[in-house]
């Protein structure tokens, strides 16, 4: 569980970005709402991450 908390962000950005690679390679960019689902798992990837990595520091 440690693990999951620790790198989940930047499994989330990588799984969006993926995804993002995987529509433009079948040409699937005409339809918004499949862009928009990778773009914010993208996003809440980098806020967790961040704030994963704030939480944990000692500063």
């Amino acid at each position: 569980m440690k693990f999951l908390r620790k790198y989940g962000g930047l499994a989330l950005i990588i799984i969006g970005v993926a995804l993002l690679v995987g529509l433009h390679l079948t040409h699937i960019t005409m339809i918004n709402m499949l862009l928009l689902l990778p773009m914010g798992m993208i996003l809440v990837g980098v806020v967790f991450h961040v704030w994963m990595l704030k939480r944990d520091s000692r500063y």
